[in-house]
């Protein structure tokens, strides 16, 4: 939007940022993995003539791949085994933590954010603030982190290290009425306490402000240094934009790879669709209705049929099947190599997307736990979002103490996170490698009986001995 992007200049002019827009360097890369996330880039129509020289468009057929890597990687980024925690026991700020992660919805939302930052090479969490007063602390304060993908942030100031200034595009409904919100966020320069900063565009990119938030130059104080948001990104270099906070996609070197499974996805679909069965019949065993058009038996449920005097048309039988061959081993084999070239490309080896026996194909998840380049790469990754993650929260936990009622300490440092890259084995993948360390004697029998049998650990024990070797399964 035109006016948007010329009128957000301004403020953003206004409160000290005279060479900041709403595009960045980064706006074409962005776009560009979007539209593969999303199955909307160029690549998924083409154009085809038909018969009587019009164009039509068609559809590539998709497995949405982007999709898969974006989603996998962020399951093995973070999941249930992901923890954060309080080490130093105190009482009021883990009361605090527990409440806080779950009021936002912490644990569900942020696999979400760290799927679109896979897709589109960064994401973020900023701190939105409701209920604050403008003197004193409120008992009415909710601190929200509001999720955001690299095509709404706009980095403001940053240094080799980190950004310290950065604006946040978002859709937001008053009254009913669609409106652009932007937010800044930026320590103060005199007491290094961080501030946020708002403005409003109406649908036509018009600046308003509504009531009930802060007028346009006027900013929040949080009186806390925390920063009150977090960009993250994976651990790989971005040389779109050199030095910059922003990172680059998960598949910016697999797009080719992307394309090649979605055509080989395409052919099985494409031999699908060519190969079905087909009778042919010749002309004149066909009936025409009043209209003069022919009516194929099939659809009028007519099943028996008058020999003619000619039993053969172009050297066939006057009725015969057309079946031509699906090519299925060799679409299943094209399909196979392409998933296996994807996933090396995206850091999970060869292994990752492995088509099994059935043809069904195994999850990043499934083979992570033998595959030393995926848990590699996950782990590289995982170093640069933990600071992240615990910095954001830290920030809220000051926040609600300088600005609400909370009686807490200062969590500045106190914040630990695990990310859950441990691999979740499902329960035949534990019972079989249970039933490994019995028949090796590394577990008592009757302690597998208890796990996976249902036996009560005194009937276990009178069942069977210390000699006794795999447990008999049902």
């Amino acid at each position: 939007m035109k006016d948007l992007n010329a009128n957000a200049t301004k403020w953003l002019e206004s409160i000290g940022y005279p060479a900041a827009s709403l595009t960045t360097p980064m706006e074409g890369k962005v776009l560009e993995w979007w539209g593969y996330f999303m199955q909307s880039a160029s690549f998924y129509t083409r154009e085809e003539k038909d018969e009587h020289g019009a164009t039509n468009k068609v559809k590539v057929r998709s497995c949405t791949p982007a999709d898969m890597v974006c989603s996998d990687m962020a399951a093995l980024l973070y999941n249930e085994k992901a923890s954060i925690s309080v080490p130093s026991g105190d009482a009021m700020a883990e009361a605090w933590l527990a409440s806080w992660l779950d009021s936002c919805n912490w644990h569900n939302t942020a696999p979400l954010a760290l799927k679109r930052m896979c897709a589109t090479g960064t994401a973020a969490w900023a701190l939105h603030i409701e209920g604050a007063n403008r003197v004193g602390q409120s008992d009415r304060l909710r601190v929200t982190p509001v999720r955001y993908d690299a095509r709404s942030i706009i980095p403001l100031r940053w240094d080799g290290v980190r950004c310290s200034d950065c604006a946040f595009i978002g859709t937001m409904w008053l009254k009913g009425v669609r409106c652009t919100q932007i937010e800044v966020h930026r320590p103060d320069a005199a007491t290094g306490s961080y501030q946020v900063f708002c403005a409003f565009f109406d649908d036509k990119g018009e600046q308003f402000e509504p009531g009930g938030f802060l007028q346009a130059t006027e900013a929040l104080d949080t009186k806390q240094p925390k920063p009150t948001f977090q960009l993250i990104r994976l651990a790989d270099d971005n040389p779109y934009w050199d030095y910059s906070p922003m990172g680059v996609s998960l598949f910016d070197k697999a797009i080719d790879a992307i394309e090649t499974v979605d055509l080989a996805f395409d052919s099985i679909g494409n031999d699908l669709f060519l190969g079905r069965k087909m009778v042919i019949l010749p002309e004149n065993m066909l009936h025409r209705n009043e209209a003069g058009r022919l009516e194929i038996p099939h659809m009028n449920g007519q099943q028996f049929f008058v020999a003619t005097e000619s039993n053969v048309y172009d050297g066939n039988a006057a009725i015969f099947e057309y079946n031509p061959s699906l090519r299925a081993e060799e679409n299943r084999q094209m399909l196979a190599t392409a998933l296996q070239v994807l996933g090396k490309r995206i850091g999970f080896g060869t292994k990752a997307y492995a088509l099994d026996a059935s043809g069904s194909i195994t999850t990043a998840k499934e083979v992570a736990s033998d595959n030393a380049e995926m848990m590699r790469t996950v782990r590289r990754h995982e170093h640069v979002i933990e600071p992240a993650i615990s910095d954001i929260i830290e920030a809220a936990a000051n926040i609600c103490r300088t600005l609400g009622t909370a009686a807490l300490p200062d969590m500045t440092g106190q914040v630990q996170v695990v990310m859950g890259d441990n691999i979740m084995d499902d329960d035949d993948t534990l019972r079989e490698r249970d039933r490994a360390d019995v028949a090796a004697g590394l577990l008592e029998p009757w302690r597998y009986m208890v796990r996976w049998q249902g036996y009560t650990e005194e009937d276990a024990k009178a069942a069977t001995d210390a000699a006794a070797g795999v447990p008999y399964e049902a």
